[in-house]
């Protein structure tokens, strides 16, 4: 990009500000349409396999406590770069050492392997026991009936993106 003429480089820099700012402004109507599925989809197995009576706005709001631990998260991220990481060596995908792929080289690894290194995530393996808890709660089930909803979803997504790498390769 250095040895480009001025006007592409301009050209450049006004697409990136104007994709930075779209995915700024996109960034909160798409965390809702992503919790709208979430619920949707919780709600319905809570209540129809596992016979709950949680209403949809209930398993809405604790879809968004149980993502609060995310947080936890992005501040390891920001400590790890300002701990002095190596530009190079930063992964935007895997930003935060608190899974197992945060410890393997991606380039070197199976795709699909990576992909189930980096799912077996501490702060989202407490985001679902979270969102197992309250969803069990607000429907009026037993706990294990919450855990068995939520993790079989959970695998059910991780398997189907493992196969989506697989098939990248």
């Amino acid at each position: 990009m250095a040895q480009a003429p001025p006007e592409r480089r301009e050209m450049s820099n006004k697409i990136s500000v104007r994709i930075t700012e779209g995915v700024f402004i996109a960034g909160p109507v798409l965390g809702l349409i992503v919790a709208a599925v979430v619920s949707l989809a919780l709600w319905g197995t809570i209540n129809f396999a596992f016979g709950g009576k949680a209403n949809f706005g209930n398993v809405f709001a604790v879809i968004y406590y149980a993502w609060l631990p995310a947080i936890v998260k992005v501040l390891l991220g920001v400590a790890v770069i300002y701990a002095g990481m190596a530009p190079e060596s930063f992964n935007v995908k895997n930003y935060a050492p608190t899974n197992l792929g945060a410890f393997i080289v991606p380039v070197d690894t199976n795709k699909a392997l990576y992909w189930l290194a980096t799912s077996l995530d501490i702060v989202t393996i407490w985001t679902l026991v979270l969102l197992s808890i309250g969803v069990a709660t607000v429907a009026g089930v037993k706990r294990s009936s919450g855990y068995i909803a939520v993790f079989s979803w959970w695998v059910i997504i991780v398997l189907f993106s493992m196969g989506i790498a697989a098939a990248r390769g």
